[in-house]
């Protein structure tokens, strides 16, 4: 049983991504979304889960959620797709796994990130070109949030992958921190918060990490455990 992101501990919000198998469709219609709803808030009572804010797209699912447990995230984010699989496979006659891999998570650390996080997950449908507004996409609880989204909050998408988000947040980080990276292979203290970002919030691997720093994947990883 793998432990428990250490950020983790210090919050009771989650941002979750699910996706299709190979990005592929896994709601076809409006039946199926509903559904899926229908069994998220099903199973939300019995983990002892608060749905926040969601919005079900055709090949994913966001949803922000808000829990004492992160066993109970798991638990319910397992069942919830185990549920829906069963549920498609028989109505569309075919086997095998619907999600890919398992779903991702990231914590959020504060009010403004909480409020940031939803507006993110609502404009979806609105950066895919579906609608105009968030309030008008049929498949999500939309609710008014007057916080403004700002650039350096860096949420999870499904179509970035891990050396690009590392990238991303490693530019960002250098930035924001007003140093340049070879300062960062210097600093254990700019090292180590830049790794517990991408290891736990981003979910990159050490090898990844290690890679983009240039830096060996041993001391990427005994720096993280210290």
């Amino acid at each position: 049983m793998s432990r428990n992101p250490r950020n983790y501990i210090k919050t009771p919000f989650f941002h979750v991504i699910t996706q299709g198998i190979n990005k592929s469709y896994i709601f076809e219609n409006q039946e199926d979304i509903k559904y899926y709803i229908k069994i998220m808030y099903e199973l939300s009572k019995e983990q002892n889960i608060r749905i926040l804010a969601y919005c079900i797209m055709n090949n994913h699912a966001h949803i922000l959620i808000e829990t004492k447990e992160i066993v109970e995230l798991s638990k319910y984010m397992q069942r919830l797709g185990t549920r829906y699989a069963k549920y498609y496979n028989k109505k569309y006659n075919r086997v095998g796994y619907v999600f890919r891999d398992r779903f991702k998570s990231e914590g959020i650390y504060n009010e403004e990130h909480l409020y940031n996080c939803v507006k993110y997950i609502y404009n979806n449908p609105v950066v895919a070109g579906i609608c105009k507004n968030a309030k008008d996409y049929p498949y999500s609880n939309y609710r008014r949030i007057d916080a403004n989204i700002k650039e350096d909050y860096i949420f999870m998408d499904v179509d970035i992958d891990d050396n690009e988000t590392c990238k991303k947040v490693l530019m960002e980080f250098l930035h924001n921190n007003h140093i340049d990276l070879a300062r960062l292979r210097k600093e254990e203290s700019y090292l180590k918060e830049l790794t517990i970002m991408l290891k736990d919030k981003y979910k990159i691997s050490f090898r990844k990490i290690a890679c983009e720093l240039g830096i060996s994947k041993d001391k990427i990883r005994k720096i993280y455990n210290k």
